[in-house]
């Protein structure tokens, strides 16, 4: 069908072009043309006479406007090869009337060495007859699937070739036949997807009208009572960095369990020590410092994966985060205990995500009618639709979990935030690095700290949020980067016519097996 044809010929000009780079290519020996022939068996598998008729059939091709070569080797290649083969040829002899004129046609053949009634067949034609003249795409595979590759199969190599000689003759003299009718579907789809206001334009413009006030509404909904509180560094109250970092983001996420261990460390639950090079282990050290069930399940989590002793090793630390599911789930349920988390949260943002899934869904019919339709300005609804979907997947994912009581008490804790985050251009701003970093992790801003704890690692400054239990040496050349190895193990990052200007420079063609 039309559609599969226009994909095939993009990803035959891909292959085309990465083929003509290979040197290979460049180096393939077709001889010397000789003037006035047309008929170029390399094979031996063509008669003298069978040879002389298909000399005067390339004789009529040209006398119709193209002046033709047919070529013939031994040769085990794809038809993507075969199409290489052709173009070469028609740049190396420069098959054309005239130069620039770009008419001249080749039908290449490689032929398999040990049964030379089977390989490849593909005709080039150049530009004059390929782009808007008589021997486009279709007229070329209509030539080569229709008329050549039934006779090539019956072993009837010598009728093939004529065959195609003729039909080249025939379409450049007269024009291709014409397209058969379109299909029924063909038809509908060009019934609806006709013009830059097809029915599919307005229907798809509709649908994603609908789906991004729905998807804008709900967002806003959820983020009236967000404000803007200034920035401080005074932190607001005493609530531990993962519930701060949880009302603020909305939801839960691994760094909020990060930044509760760096708060268990500072508190001598735990101590954060460097081992190697660059690498740290947890110890395990007081449980009774806990404070919380998710504090007590990411201290069980701990312990599973030091395999029921009181150190985390450095291989064992990049395995934690699959073992704190249970501490978020702890977490959550304090948070909504506390009416700071709504239960039904995930109802607020499902009418979004459908709506985005249904237009999702309704863009590759959209395309598709577009396609088939061979109008390209219909496609505008496919992309409309598209993006309206991800934008709206986006809209209903930032839908937070907080309830109005969560969205308040969050507020002070924004504002924290953003004190935090300035200080990475308000260098004259004092901050306590031991109460302010396990913060700035939950909120996901440390980096605008980065400056600032590389100065304090040089001038000697020990963290009271790795632990206490380390002695003096250990942290010799600083603690900066031990730091990042624990930073990054807990919470990784997620993760010849080279010119274009020979006889085949903005041609195509056709090809086949048989």
């Amino acid at each position: 069908m039309p559609a599969v044809a226009r994909v095939i010929r993009i990803l035959a000009l891909v292959a085309a072009l990465l083929l003509l780079a290979t040197p290979a290519f460049a180096r393939a020996d077709y001889g010397r043309p000789v003037p006035g022939q047309h008929i170029y068996d390399l094979t031996g598998l063509l008669t003298p006479e069978e040879i002389a008729d298909l000399e005067a059939r390339a004789a009529a091709v040209e006398q119709a406007g193209a002046p033709i070569v047919v070529y013939l080797q031994a040769r085990n290649a794809s038809q993507s090869e075969t199409e290489e083969d052709a173009r070469a040829l028609m740049d190396a002899w420069d098959v054309q009337s005239a130069p620039g004129a770009r008419d001249g046609v080749v039908m290449f053949f490689n032929l398999k060495p040990g049964d030379l009634r089977r390989g490849q067949v593909f005709i080039y034609a150049g530009e004059a007859h390929y782009q808007g003249g008589n021997l486009p795409r279709s007229e070329l595979e209509r030539i080569v699937s229709e008329v050549m590759i039934p006779l090539l199969k019956e072993d009837r190599t010598a009728a093939g070739i004529a065959a195609g000689l003729d039909a080249l003759a025939t379409a450049l003299a007269y024009g291709p036949p014409p397209p058969p009718p379109p299909s029924r579907f063909e038809q509908v789809a060009q019934d609806l997807a006709a013009g830059a206001f097809s029915i599919v334009n307005l229907v798809a413009g509709a649908v994603a009208a609908v789906t991004l006030a729905l998807g804008v509404t709900r967002y806003r909904a959820s983020r009236a009572a967000r404000g803007s509180p200034m920035p401080t560094t005074m932190r607001p109250d005493s609530r531990p960095p993962a519930v701060a970092g949880a009302l603020v983001e909305g939801r839960i996420d691994d760094r909020h369990l990060e930044a509760t261990l760096l708060d268990l460390a500072r508190r001598g639950a735990i101590a954060i020590e460097p081992v190697g090079k660059d690498k740290v282990q947890v110890r395990l050290i007081d449980r009774s410092a806990l404070r919380a069930p998710f504090e007590e399940a990411l201290w069980d989590a701990l312990t599973e994966c030091s395999d029921g002793g009181d150190v985390v090793s450095p291989k064992q630390l990049g395995s934690l985060r699959r073992a704190w599911g249970r501490a978020k789930e702890e977490l959550r349920k304090q948070l909504e205990a506390e009416g700071l988390y709504d239960p039904a949260a995930g109802q607020r943002r499902r009418p979004v995500y459908l709506a985005a899934g249904v237009a999702m869904a309704l863009a590759p019919l959209a395309f598709l009618l577009a396609v088939v339709a061979d109008e390209p300005l219909s496609v505008i609804g496919a992309v409309l639709l598209l993006l309206t979907s991800m934008v709206c997947f986006g809209l209903g994912s930032s839908i937070p979990d907080t309830t109005p009581a969560g969205a308040a008490a969050a507020a002070p804790w924004r504002g924290y935030e953003n004190g935090i985050a300035a200080a990475r251009n308000e260098r004259a701003a004092v901050l306590d690095l031991d109460e302010i970093m396990p913060y700035a992790v939950a909120f996901g801003v440390v980096d605008a700290l980065d400056k600032r704890l590389r100065e304090a690692s040089k001038a000697g400054y020990r963290p009271a949020w790795l632990g206490s239990t380390t002695s003096d040496g250990a942290w010799d050349g600083g603690f900066y980067p031990y730091w990042v190895g624990f930073h990054s193990s807990v919470t990784p990052a997620s993760s010849s016519g080279a010119d274009g200007g020979g006889a085949s420079a903005g041609g195509g063609g056709a090809g086949g097996s048989f």
